[in-house]
This record gives structure tokens, C-alpha cells and sequence, in this order.
């Protein structure tokens, strides 16, 4: 009676591998939509007038007298070069096979223990009553790993996140402080696919700011 009991004592269900770094290329792709999302701060900054008078009014003022000052930084070039981006998404690497090794760590303990488990019932060498109270541990392990996949998952999530803000900030001080040299009306984002389907590179100012970004960014980090 007890062999047959036993017989029905239902398999471990198999533990895919879902660590993060399954998620890792996805995580990244995120980051680099979120930071370029950010960018889009930069599309549509209205840095002048500076005389007081209402913007509309001054743009069409402007305008109309053929005065209006325009730029555009592309925000592709500046995910790719700007050495923060570099060192945020370095930083966002180590996090993830950190936390991959981690439970990659603890998965191979649970899967160790569920194949003795596996192999002991199968040679009936343990009674009923074990082999349930074996399974219900097992069970509760596998939770705690997927709940642990999850709780990386958003740990990585909060961190892109955080990282973002700093880009963000980053971006929005030096146009602010390099703007007040160059008194540009617009400075726009471009980007291969994004709303502006064309534009004179003589308006393009992106390798000036990155140069100045990067140089900043080396001085505040050699300090």
C-alpha cells in the first residue's frame, strides 16, 4: 500500500532558467529606450527670449524678421558616445551578472537537492510521509527562487531607472549653462527614425557638446 502511495507522489516540476541574464540584452534595450525617451526633453527646449516679452509673441516676432536661432544634438551619438552613458550601462552589466551568479548559485542548490529527491523516490528508500514533507520544502525553495527572479528583476528595473534621472540631469544643466553662450531659440533631439525626417548638418551641434560633455565628465572623475 505504502509503494503505491508513493508512486503518486507528483514530480518536481522543471525549473526553466530564467535568470537575469535571459533578461539582460532586454534590460539594456529598455535602458537605451528610457535614456532616449530622456532625450526627448531636449525636443522642443525653448532657451530665449530673454527679453521679457511673451514667447510667441518674441518667436514670431523673431521669425518674422527672419531671426530665429535653431540646433539640433543627435541623441543617437549621444547614447553611443557620451562617456556617462558608457559607465552607466557598464554599471548596469556588472549589477546583472552579479545577480545572475547569484541565482544561478542558489537555482544549482534547488535543482541538486529536487534530483536526490527525485532519485529517492524512486528507489522507495524514504517513507510517505518524508517524501511529502521533502516535496512541500522543495516547493516552497522553488517559490522563493521565482519570487527572487522577480525581486532582481525589479532591483535592476529601479536601478536603469535611477540612472536615467542622473543622464536626464546631466543633459538638461550642460544644455542650460551652453545655451546661455550660444542663444539658441530651439535646441532640438534628433534621431534616426524620430519626428524630424531631415536636417541641415550645419545646424548640428553635436560634436561640440559632446566634446564638452565628455571633457566635463572626465573632470569630475579623474578628481
Amino acid at each position: 500500500m505504502q509503494e503505491e502511495t508513493m508512486d503518486q507522489i507528483p514530480e518536481m516540476p522543471e525549473i526553466r532558467e530564467t535568470t537575469p541574464k535571459s533578461k539582460l540584452n532586454v534590460l539594456l534595450t529598455v535602458v537605451n529606450l528610457v535614456m532616449l525617451a530622456g532625450l526627448i526633453v531636449l525636443y522642443f527646449i525653448v532657451l530665449g527670449p530673454r527679453n521679457g516679452e511673451p514667447v510667441n509673441q518674441a518667436l514670431i516676432q523673431k521669425s518674422a524678421q527672419g531671426g530665429v536661432t535653431v540646433a539640433f544634438v543627435n541623441s543617437d551619438s549621444i547614447m553611443v558616445h557620451y562617456e556617462l552613458v558608457k559607465s552607466m550601462r557598464n554599471t548596469l552589466e556588472t549589477k546583472t551578472r552579479a545577480l545572475e551568479n547569484e541565482l544561478k548559485r542558489k537555482q544549482g542548490i534547488f535543482e541538486k537537492d529536487a534530483a536526490y529527491f527525485q532519485e529517492q523516490v524512486s528507489k522507495k528508500t524514504i517513507s510517505e510521509a518524508s517524501a511529502q514533507e521533502i516535496y512541500a520544502q522543495l516547493m516552497a525553495e522553488q517559490q522563493k527562487l521565482y519570487e527572487l527572479r522577480e525581486q532582481y528583476s525589479a532591483e535592476l528595473s529601479r536601478q536603469e531607472f535611477e540612472l536615467n534621472l542622473v543622464l536626464i540631469d546631466s543633459l538638461n544643466n550642460f544644455l542650460e549653462r551652453y545655451n546661455r553662450k550660444m542663444n539658441f531659440d530651439y535646441i532640438f533631439s534628433h534621431s534616426r527614425g524620430g519626428n524630424i525626417l531631415s536636417a541641415n548638418d550645419s545646424l548640428d551641434i553635436t560634436e561640440d557638446v559632446l566634446r564638452q560633455l565628455n571633457s566635463e565628465y572626465k573632470g569630475k572623475t579623474s578628481k
